[in-house]
């Protein structure tokens, strides 16, 4: 009897864990995956059971789940790739590229000959715009496989993001070579070909392959670009339309539609898709411009003057960011040690502001390169903006206070300083000082006695 419950007690988890597979397995068949979640419990170390509990996590996109799951299961085994690949198409579908670049790098060491891996690995490296990464892994790549147009493509976008074009377009046209109909390759080469203002080839190389293939939307829209650029704008319209019926309503090509239309003299619509791309982005400039002229030649002239005016508002920077921008500018250059464009900005901050300390600084900066007749010049320039009242501080006797000297005070000092250096050296003469009233210039003159 006792030997009997002792078998039953052994039996009874045996068929529940049975029990609870099989539900699971019927689940992940329906589809099921939040009943698989559930039914697997959270501490559960089984691979089998966790390797199913991150594919139902993965089919409802709780990768941060699956994530925890997936690094239980390489802790187990650090060597299995099938985890590993689960683990960078998390972190790819997660936003973080670089990490997922990491596990397809893992996997490929332990299989250096999978192309699938090394071809993940270079892709997340461009997603995550590693490029001189990239580029390393591309050349390893090609150190195996010297023939493979893939490889030269993706070192081609490598190079690009190195802002090396010549390197690039020297890859894209080996992969070329390779490939002739290979979609993205002819669109990076055409699109380098745009880029240069190279139309006429952009459109060779473009119409060359629509020969075999008029569908792919990358290499249509830098055939259409090319086309606008040339303007020949009855074929820009033809491509750019052909893109919209296959269901491209982007910025650019709604813009260079609407400009290829308007080109074409046909206003209304260039109106109807400068206004649809102006809806996308309504800061963008040019698109303002289009449409504003474009306005003005349909029915809505009104819209054409508010459209054109908000391109003056959007283009012409506020009298207060060019505050901001010259004054950053002036201590760019000062830092950089550049005192030439250092003052230059300074003239523009103070054609600006009206700030006469400006004008001061403008002097310290010839001061110190030593240009004494600009240093005297400005000090002067400033003395002569510094109202009576601000030219120096009294104290309680209505005495130039000898503790507090005001700028204007230390510009006298240093155009007194200036001259007499000058005087003996026979190239500066010393004259009198400038001022406004005979009582200024006493006073400034017996606080430097003092001194």
């Amino acid at each position: 009897m006792k030997k009997f419950v002792t078998l039953l007690l052994c039996i009874i988890p045996i068929s529940l864990f049975a029990q609870v597979n099989d539900e699971i397995s019927q689940a992940m068949d329906n589809y099921d995956y939040e009943t698989v979640i559930t039914l697997i419990e959270p501490n559960c170390q089984d691979s089998l059971l966790l390797i199913t509990k991150v594919q139902a996590l993965k089919a409802m996109n709780r990768y941060p789940e699956a994530i925890g799951a997936l690094n239980s299961l390489i802790l187990k085994d650090s060597t299995n790739t099938k985890v590993l690949i689960d683990l960078a198409e998390c972190y790819k579908f997660t936003g973080n590229p670089r990490k997922a670049a990491d596990y397809y790098q893992k996997a490929m060491n332990l299989q250096p000959e999978n192309k699938f891996f090394r071809l993940q690995f270079i892709r997340s490296l461009l997603a995550s715009e590693d490029y001189e990464e990239a580029r390393t892994a591309c050349h390893g790549w090609l150190e195996r496989d010297s023939l493979s147009a893939t490889g030269y493509k993706y070192l081609g976008q490598a190079y690009e993001g190195l802002q090396d074009a010549a390197s690039a377009f020297l890859s894209y046209n080996i992969a070329y070579r390779r490939d002739s109909l290979d979609a993205q390759t002819v669109a990076r080469i055409a699109g380098i070909f745009n880029n240069n203002q190279q139309f006429k080839d952009a459109v060779d190389v473009t119409e060359c392959y629509r020969l075999s293939d008029t569908t792919n939307m990358d290499v249509n829209r830098q055939n259409a670009k090319a086309y606008c650029m040339l303007k020949e704008y009855k074929t820009a319209v033809e491509r750019y339309e052909s893109l919209k019926n296959l269901g491209d309503r982007s910025f650019l090509t709604l813009y260079y539609l609407g400009v290829s239309h308007y080109g074409d003299n046909w206003f209304y619509g260039a109106y109807d898709n400068l206004k649809e791309a102006y809806q996308k982005n309504p800061m963008d400039v040019n698109v303002l411009y289009y449409l504003a002229k474009s306005a003005a030649r349909t029915s809505w002239k009104k819209e054409g003057v508010e459209y054109m005016e908000e391109a003056f508002h959007i283009a012409v920077p506020s009298d207060s960011m060019m505050v901001r921008l010259y004054d950053g500018l002036a201590e760019c250059y000062g830092y950089a040690l550049e005192s030439k464009k250092e003052v230059e900005a300074l003239e523009k901050l103070y054609s600006y502001t009206k700030k006469n300390s400006l004008l001061y600084k403008i002097a310290r900066v010839y001061d110190w390169k030593e240009d004494e007749k600009n240093a005297i010049r400005y000090y002067e320039k400033y003395m002569a903006t510094v109202p009576e009242d601000q030219r120096y501080v009294l104290d309680e006797n209505g005495n130039p206070s000898e503790e507090r000297i005001t700028l204007y005070q230390q510009s006298w000092k240093r155009i007194k300083k200036i001259k007499e250096e000058g005087f003996f050296r026979g190239d500066i003469p010393v004259k009198t000082i400038p001022v406004s009233e005979e009582k200024v210039d006493t006073l400034v003159t017996e606080t430097v006695k003092k001194d």
